[in-house]
């Protein structure tokens, strides 16, 4: 039981109101210059992020192990 709780909290990402505003918080922990956030495709880059390396469920994300 305790490898599953393990696994839990390894895959656990946290809750975000929505895929596009995980995709925010993780373009704003990048070092990106301000100045190409306000150019940047956060719709699009949510898509990537979810066709692979993410997934969600009721606004919990989670990370594909």
């Amino acid at each position: 039981m305790s490898d599953l709780i393990s696994d839990f909290d390894d895959d656990y990402i946290g809750e975000y109101k929505d895929e596009e505003d995980f995709a925010y918080e993780q373009v704003e922990q990048m070092d990106l210059p301000e100045f190409a956030k306000r150019y940047f495709d956060y719709e699009a880059f949510a898509r990537d992020l979810f066709c692979g390396d993410y997934w969600s469920d009721g606004g919990h994300v989670f990370c594909n192990s």
